[in-house]
């Protein structure tokens, strides 16, 4: 299972597209494994918790794994109960992926939650990560989700707008000058763009710390932002669909004039 989670675009754990930010293993009994909640390392939780916090979500499969494999995946997933969680963004190691928990390597034993996924089946001969071991040496949603030993067999994108534009970087006059883990610093004015995978919206709202600012209604959903204004702000995109329903996300920044 691959799943997007309910938080502030600038996260440092938020990165764009639909299923990117969590995976875990379905081992049966409505119960998923996973290695996500930092405090807790490698550790099941009952499917209600991740349904609670999904924006959206995805179950794929390894289409190239008989069965007996898949029961392997998840028996040598279970087997790192306990174990500690690996820091995707902590100096020096930061995600590199690593299949052999004996190795004598700082991060052998530790795990982030697409890495327990992809050294699951990596130590059943199948390699779910689309870039192998070419650079970068880390595993996201995204290459799980592409790569060609998978198949999606059930997802949902209704809830699944992201603003994309400004994200994680430092912007000067409505230019992005270098990317940033977590912070967005806008100096000027900004082009706001956000984008839903739900086919079914009909218009985007944009609002700033509450307050309304501007419609869109065809993509791509975007509103320049020229208000002369400094301090730290909270940007909102609403989508609405033809049914009214929304869905909303959240970017906080820091602009200066």
């Amino acid at each position: 299972m691959l799943l997007d989670i309910r938080l502030d675009e600038s996260n440092q754990w938020k990165i764009p597209g639909p299923y990117n930010e969590h995976g875990a293993i379905y081992i049966g009994n409505n119960t998923l494994f996973n290695s996500g909640i930092v405090s807790k390392g490698v550790n099941a939780f009952d499917y209600s918790v991740f349904y609670q916090d999904q924006k959206n979500f995805v179950f794929v499969r390894v289409k190239t794994a008989k069965e007996s494999q898949r029961h392997a995946a998840a028996a040598w997933a279970i087997r790192q109960n306990g174990k500690p969680y690996q820091y995707f963004f902590r100096p020096p190691w930061f995600g590199l992926k690593i299949a052999h928990t004996s190795l004598p390597f700082p991060t052998a034993d530790k795990f982030y939650c697409m890495e327990l996924l992809w050294a699951a089946y990596y130590n059943q001969g199948i390699d779910i990560d689309q870039n192998g071991w070419r650079f970068p040496w880390w595993v996201t949603g995204d290459d799980i989700l592409h790569d060609t030993d998978i198949e999606i067999i059930y997802k949902n994108i209704t809830n699944s707008t992201e603003i994309t534009t400004p994200y994680k970087g430092i912007y000067i006059a409505n230019k992005k000058i270098v990317s940033t883990l977590e912070k967005t610093i806008i100096l000027g004015d900004i082009t706001v763009e956000a984008v839903t995978y739900n086919e079914n919206v009909t218009h985007m709202d944009f609002y700033v710390d509450n307050v309304y600012k501007a419609t869109e209604t065809s993509k791509p959903y975007i509103w320049t932002w020229n208000e002369k204004t400094t301090g730290k702000k909270v940007i909102k995109a609403i989508a609405y669909d033809d049914k009214g329903d929304q869905y909303s996300t959240v970017i906080t920044v820091w602009k200066i004039f």
